[in-house]
């Protein structure tokens, strides 16, 4: 055997086996982003709580205000995790201004509490997808007309334009 040949054969790469395709994969790590909501339960349902406050509460009974807020905190937190899944910015949705508004469109439609009968059809709807629940579609409509405005972070996936594309009916 020649140098030559020595030398070329220790410069080859070292083959590793192929990795066994029954092995499960490693699971991805969550997004810091989406893992950790903005607001614990408590603190947002004091903020809703005092957004209701005495104007929208008032004639309820401690009862029904315990329905509609747990209702409104199922929901929001749904939405919120929907919206940061989109990449809409942390740091504004973290604004009490700009959460109250997003609230007003929720669950405050036209000025007036929405009935219990929607809070739960929309607890039920989030449940399902967030995504094609009815309070995320108020929210997008809102943001898509100009009387809502959310600053987008990231951009958007490839297969959201599809859908989006969807919804226009095939156009833009």
């Amino acid at each position: 055997m020649d140098d030559v040949g020595a030398s070329s054969q220790s410069s080859l790469p070292t083959v590793n086996p192929t990795p066994d395709p029954a092995a499960p994969a490693e699971p991805q790590a969550p997004d810091p982003d989406l893992s950790l909501p903005l607001l614990d339960d408590n603190a947002r349902r004091a903020e809703l709580n005092e957004r209701g406050g005495f104007l929208h509460f008032g004639d309820l009974s401690d009862q029904q205000k315990d329905k509609v807020l747990n209702a409104q905190v199922k929901i929001e937190r749904a939405i919120e995790k929907a919206l940061l899944s989109d990449g809409y910015s942390r740091d504004e949705l973290s604004q009490r201004n700009k959460r109250d508004e997003i609230r007003g469109f929720l669950f405050y439609r036209n000025g007036k509490l929405l009935s219990m009968k929607t809070y739960d059809s929309y607890v039920k709807e989030v449940e399902l997808g967030t995504h094609r629940s009815q309070p995320y579609k108020v929210l997008i409509n809102a943001i898509s007309s100009s009387n809502l405005f959310l600053k987008k972070v990231k951009k958007i996936k490839r297969w959201e334009l599809g859908r989006q594309w969807e919804q226009w009916g095939g156009r833009r």
